[in-house]
């Protein structure tokens, strides 16, 4: 009876699924990885997709998050 209890854990243990462990500096770079890119100007106070047409001249890449907390908001128009 030992015997069976034995390897029925065993069959159990060995066959339970693994999962990939992901640390915090892992999760960080993902997360930036996925990080939308959008385009600000020298002299508005909007984000804007690469395609807009507010975009003429002056484009300046950076991120939406840091657009947001450099204190820019959304274009009306492209609707990034």
């Amino acid at each position: 009876m030992k015997r069976l209890l034995f390897i029925l854990f065993f069959l159990v243990v060995s066959v339970s699924p693994s999962f990939p462990v992901v640390s915090g500096n892992e999760a960080v770079v993902l997360s930036e990885a996925v990080e939308e890119v959008v385009y600000v100007t020298k002299s508005g106070k909007k984000f804007h997709k690469s395609s807009c047409h507010y975009l003429k001249k002056s484009r300046i890449k950076t991120s939406r998050s840091k657009a947001v907390r450099s204190g820019y908001t959304a274009c009306k128009v492209c609707k990034p």
